[in-house]
């Protein structure tokens, strides 16, 4: 089994709201990136947030693939997200680029926020002690 498919397994054996709100992230993502790659004055934007996710994809599953599902993978989010909320929000503040532009960047910042809230807590509870696999 290659490490993708090793991850995603192991995605599936978490609790169902778990894999719900993992849907929500990545549909919410999707979404978003792409008005913002469609759009003229946020084709750079895009870029960023696209490049940050397959970032992140590639190195929650190379983690994965080293230590198992452990909360340790949430300090992916932490590390390269937290940033992109930043830029995001910089953005939005300075420069807002049209009503569905915006609109795509508040997603990406709420949805984004709300995970790097689980982020944060599993990446402490991981420092804290709690180093057993998830699943």
């Amino acid at each position: 089994m290659d490490a993708f498919s090793a991850f995603d397994a192991d995605v599936r054996q978490l609790p169902q709201w778990v894999q719900i709100w993992m849907d929500i992230i990545g549909i919410s993502l999707f979404v978003s990136t792409v008005a913002l790659l469609i759009g003229a004055t946020t084709r750079k934007l895009g870029l960023y947030v696209l490049g940050t996710i397959v970032a992140t994809i590639a190195i929650m599953v190379f983690m994965h693939a080293q230590m198992g599902m452990v909360r340790l993978l949430g300090i992916v989010h932490v590390v390269l997200w937290t940033p992109m909320v930043y830029v995001l929000w910089r953005r939005l503040k300075t420069d807002p680029p049209g009503k569905i532009y915006s609109a795509a960047i508040v997603l990406l910042i709420v949805i984004a926020s709300l995970a790097l809230v689980f982020d944060y807590y599993d990446v402490a509870r991981w420092i804290l002690g709690e180093r057993a696999p998830i699943v």
